[in-house]
């Protein structure tokens, strides 16, 4: 028998993003390879959406063989819909039988084995060999789940053969063992999350084992397929961000050398225009500044500084200009209220020498702080993409109907905790990416010092990270982004030369790292 393995795909609720296409992807190879059944692993919605269920659960309709679906724990996230999204994935009691297989769906979506699941389990009979299926691996489940777990397997091969037990959640690809059980973690099918290597289906044969494991990922649209005038074309739009330590000693010079097209500054210190004019002597295209934010706590806060840098900007002749929403509570950030009014009088102030310059306004989406709480008056403005499209909106109002446009800054989508479920990147894309003028690209991190992510280190490969670029090279690749400078914000390490010089090696080579 061969058995199709596919984890973690996040489906939104909408449709053009890199999600819809890795399972379009999907049932195109299996409907190919003609295996015996498929195992979904988990993690099918990206915050247990019923469209988004209902969507997946008619595409694999299409499939010519037969299908066990587990829910996981992005399944589970919305309270209002985890019952019937839970229920809409479970299997049949006694699991999927296949020849003489039979696929034994495992619910661990809530890091447990609930009574419930622990006697459908036991009841389980027949001689036939067995593969499980789960979304969690047996590292995040509680002492007493594995307890009653390493008891039901024991009996089980007593009788009969556990194949395989296959699982998602990590995102990483990964053989081990489960007393005794050859184990297999999956990585994600969602482009923006596979970790170590493209999205990824698996079959497995059940006569060669986990030896036998066939790996295909995904590869269309990523840039070992574009021609070379698009590699070109992506290549010549990657930029740099030169922060204050670093500009004149590093980053200036390593622009100007190696004819960067597209820069970004933080401030502009006295002296430093001649910085960019020989730039701009160079063949530099377009140079942006990064403005301050401007807040309030009980009156309106670095409105000069934000005013100052505006006029700087006009200096320069900037040709763009990067404006962040304030990131006050939801409950003071309401359109026509006291506050919104006059934070947004105050910004479009400022940035009317900027409208009349002809340079540039793009309102670029904030990121929530680690351990923000899911309270929704509390929750920061400038997060999600109707918050950005709003305050572009309230500019709009006051400065004119093409005065402002949008910047998307990836990793602040990525890292942006709890709207990056109801958001995750690709909505994103879909939403906004027509509209966006620029982007900021940086990888995220997850430090175990302080159990936090932690935004704009280097760019090793284009999914070494949390921050899985695939996604991001689809959209570009197939217009669902609007084409327009790559500014690589890194300020952590190496810095951003660096990264610069990776992605063109890789983009020349056509290689992920």
């Amino acid at each position: 028998m061969r058995i199709a393995l596919v984890a973690d795909l996040h489906l939104s609720d909408i449709e053009n993003t890199p999600q819809e296409e890795a399972l379009h992807w999907a049932i195109e190879e299996l409907n190919h390879l003609q295996p015996d059944a498929c195992a979904w692993l988990g993690d099918i919605t990206a915050c247990g959406a019923p469209d988004a269920a209902i969507r997946f659960r008619q595409k694999i309709s299409r499939l010519s063989c037969p299908s066990v679906t587990v829910p996981g724990n992005s399944d589970l996230r919305t309270p209002a819909t985890a019952p019937a999204v839970q229920r809409f994935f479970c299997n049949d009691p006694q699991g999927l039988k296949v020849g003489n297989v039979r696929l034994v769906g495992m619910d661990l979506s809530r890091d447990c084995i609930l009574p419930d699941e622990r006697a459908r389990l036991a009841a389980i009979d027949g001689c036939d060999d067995l593969v499980l299926c789960s979304h969690q691996p047996a590292k995040y489940l509680d002492e007493d789940s594995l307890a009653f777990l390493r008891g039901w397997i024991k009996e089980r091969v007593a009788k009969q053969r556990i194949l395989l037990w296959a699982s998602g959640h990590r995102h990483v690809y990964e053989k081990g063992d489960f007393e005794g059980v050859p184990t297999l973690s999956m990585r994600a099918l969602d482009p923006d999350k596979c970790i170590g290597g493209s999205a990824q289906i698996c079959i497995f044969d059940t006569e060669q084992g986990v030896d036998g494991l066939t790996e295909l990922s995904y590869s269309r649209h990523m840039p070992a397929a574009w021609s070379d005038e698009e590699r070109r074309e992506f290549s010549g739009f990657l930029g740099i961000t030169c922060y204050n330590k670093s500009k004149v000693e590093r980053d200036m010079p390593f622009a100007i050398e190696q004819g960067v097209r597209h820069l970004e500054w933080r401030s502009i210190k006295e002296g430093e225009i001649s910085l960019l004019e020989a730039w701009r002597r160079g063949g530099g295209k377009t140079f942006s500044l990064h403005l301050p934010s401007i807040g309030y706590n009980g009156e309106i806060t670095h409105a000069p500084e934000f005013q100052s840098a505006a006029i700087d900007a006009v200096r320069a002749a900037a040709d763009m200009v990067t404006v962040h929403p304030p990131q006050l509570p939801m409950e003071h950030m309401q359109s026509g209220s006291p506050i919104f009014e006059a934070l947004a009088d105050t910004m479009a102030e400022a940035l009317l020498p900027v409208s009349r310059a002809g340079i540039d306004i793009l309102v670029e989406n904030n990121h929530t702080a680690p351990g923000t709480k899911r309270e929704t008056l509390r929750l920061p403005y400038g997060c999600t993409p109707l918050d950005l499209i709003g305050w572009r909106e309230a500019l709009r109002a006051r400065l004119g109907a093409d005065s402002c446009h949008l910047r998307l800054d990836i990793g602040h989508a990525r890292n942006n905790m709890p709207f990056s479920q109801e958001y995750p990147i690709g909505k994103w894309y879909g939403v906004i990416g027509k509209e966006a003028r620029a982007y900021h690209l940086h990888q995220t991190i997850y430090s175990k010092k302080d159990k936090k992510m932690h935004n704009h280190h280097p760019i090793m490969g284009w999914h070494n990270s949390f921050v899985s670029f695939d996604g991001f090279l689809w959209a570009w690749h197939t217009g669902v982004l609007n084409h327009g400078p790559l500014i690589l914000e890194i300020r952590e390490g190496e810095g951003a030369p660096a990264t610069w010089a990776r992605l063109q090696r890789m983009l020349r080579e056509g290689t992920c790292q």
